[in-house]
């Protein structure tokens, strides 16, 4: 790719391999998404959206792309779509919203309509793949599930020992770490009220929001940069996260390449990335059950170091470069039967 002109919102990216990455982010106006009767604002954003790629790819991308990726249905899987049939090239779009969140502004039969021209579409779990065939009408053939992965050079254990030294933290705890956006459906509140009170056991909670976790035994509670996550993890004993929907849960993955049992919820969205070997599953809502296999991780040291062995055995299988190949695969194996039909 080559770009013409000046552009104030464009620089290349190094990757650090044989490839660099152009990258456009030219503005666009979003006014959230307000509905007002039948009518909601997220249209006013998808349409100036559409604009400002429309701008990029027809004055800014030489030579004319080989086929379209949005990340996302809303707004980047519509807008590739709608480029798509304009250019007469393939379009392909990422979902990764739980319970397809984005579609819910726009409705879903305007929705259908949107994607109704979709190539292919890569859903990071089973069960979203079940609701684009259930509520958007897609065909199985056109779906291929890649669950999200793990960066293994930048996600791997450390030496428990020194990251509690270098962190501060007590070595003579039992540390439940909690990593993600602090609201009701990620349910750290829940985890501290899971620990509050527990013999031996801290909490440590990486994140922010507007439902932060109480319990007198937190001993940590804020934001971290995300390149230093790997290092709060090395130092923990146990993560555990009781969310009530997830896409393709990362901070699960990430625990699991540093080594980590995990107790997670039980729904569907979870079942292509944990298993028993590596997982507790309870029931999100349930303090009790949460509080129980906290205990157990901490009563029965032998078997919580089986299932962190199985975690870092199992999250080889989520690698982003694996995932990366395999989604071009699955986009060429697309573009070839749709030739072939024509």
């Amino acid at each position: 790719m080559a770009w013409r002109g000046k552009d104030p919102f464009y620089k290349t990216e190094l990757t650090g391999g044989c490839l660099d990455i152009d990258l456009f982010r030219p503005r666009f106006l979003s006014v959230s998404n307000k509905q007002i009767f039948l009518w909601n604002t997220a249209l006013i954003g998808f349409q100036s959206f559409c604009r400002a790629v429309g701008r990029v790819l027809k004055d800014r991308i030489v030579p004319r792309p080989n086929a379209l990726y949005g990340h996302f249905l809303y707004l980047g899987g519509a807008a590739a779509t709608r480029f798509g049939v304009a250019m007469g090239i393939p379009s392909f779009t990422m979902v990764g919203e739980g319970q397809l969140c984005s579609v819910k502004s726009f409705g879903f039969d305007r929705a259908r309509r949107h994607f109704s021209h979709t190539t292919g579409f890569m859903p990071n779990s089973s069960c979203l793949a079940r609701l684009l065939v259930d509520q958007l009408g897609v065909s199985k053939e056109q779906i291929g599930v890649f669950p999200n992965g793990i960066n293994h050079r930048v996600f791997f254990p450390r030496d428990k020992f020194a990251m509690r030294s270098a962190l501060g933290l007590p070595h003579d705890r039992f540390l439940v770490i909690c990593v993600g956006h602090q609201d009701l459906q990620k349910g750290p509140v829940r985890v501290g009220e899971a620990i509050a009170g527990l013999e031996g056991v801290n909490g440590v909670f990486l994140g922010s929001g507007p439902n932060p976790p109480v319990a007198e035994n937190i001993i940590y509670n804020d934001q971290v940069p995300h390149e230093r996550i790997p290092e709060w993890l090395s130092a923990a004993d146990a993560f555990v996260l009781p969310s009530t929907y997830e896409g393709s849960c990362n901070a699960a993955l990430e625990a699991m390449s540093c080594g980590l049992p995990i107790v997670a919820s039980r729904g569907d969205f979870n079942d292509d990335i944990l298993n028993d070997l590596v997982s507790i599953r309870v029931d999100p809502l349930d303090v009790s059950a949460i509080r129980s296999a906290i205990i157990y991780l901490r009563d029965y040291p032998e078997r919580r170091m089986q299932m962190g062995c199985a975690a870092l055995k199992w999250s080889a299988k989520f690698d982003t470069d694996l995932r990366t190949q395999r989604m071009l695969e699955f986009m060429s194996e697309r573009i070839n039967g749709e030739s072939e039909k024509e």
